[in-house]
């Protein structure tokens, strides 16, 4: 399936450069970031890495399941990810066809799940929205969104995806404030997505219900 996820994740990446473009720029909140930032939205930027994601989805995912999940993850934290990097905002948009998409390969290929799923997105959506309440503005609603989203794909694997994801992006914080400072920034969405992955991926034995 390495060719298969090769190929359509490049379709994704292709896909998301308009959704790059276009999404920010009805959002009021949006932050522009420096102009390097502008480069994780480059053409060439999302199609290779869609492809190299795709790539190794089609390459660990154990079954058609699996990578249609994966997929789903892709096509929408792929674009999720460029724009908080140069806007730090997370479009609605994407939010909403992340979650229908996981929860129609759901309820397509394994029915039984779809309340766990729900179960976990809402409970992800929740727990991480009393954490952005607590950090007082170093956690985003954006970022709650995006736990949601992931909750309702993957089901019982979100607290690897979270714990996984916010690991490191702790780790490359560390270097960022060293050379940057205290007032320095790091979207996390581009973690959140890593993670995202990483859970989908990660075998039934360990994560019970995806």
């Amino acid at each position: 399936m390495i060719a298969l996820g090769l190929g359509l994740g490049a379709l994704l990446g292709l896909l998301a450069v308009p959704a790059v473009g276009r999404l920010p720029r009805g959002i009021a909140e949006r932050l522009a970031q420096p102009e390097w930032t502008a480069q994780a939205g480059r053409p060439t930027v999302l199609i290779g890495v869609g492809s190299g994601l795709g790539g190794v989805l089609g390459a660990l995912a154990p079954d058609g399941r699996v990578l249609a999940l994966g997929l789903v993850l892709l096509a929408v934290l792929l674009p999720a990810a460029a724009i908080d990097v140069a806007w730090r905002v997370v479009p609605d948009t994407l939010i909403i066809a992340g979650a229908l998409g996981g929860l129609a390969v759901v309820a397509l290929t394994m029915p039984g799940a779809l309340v766990p799923h729900l179960l976990a997105g809402v409970a992800g959506g929740a727990a991480a929205l009393v954490l952005a309440v607590v950090a007082r503005g170093g956690f985003g609603l954006g970022d709650v969104k995006v736990i949601a989203m992931v909750g309702l794909v993957v089901g019982a694997a979100l607290p690897l995806a979270v714990v996984a994801g916010l690991l490191l992006a702790g780790l490359v914080s560390l270097p960022v404030l060293a050379v940057r400072g205290r007032g320095a920034t790091l979207p996390l969405v581009p973690f959140l997505a890593a993670g995202a992955l990483l859970a989908c991926l990660a075998p039934a034995r360990v994560v019970v219900g995806l």
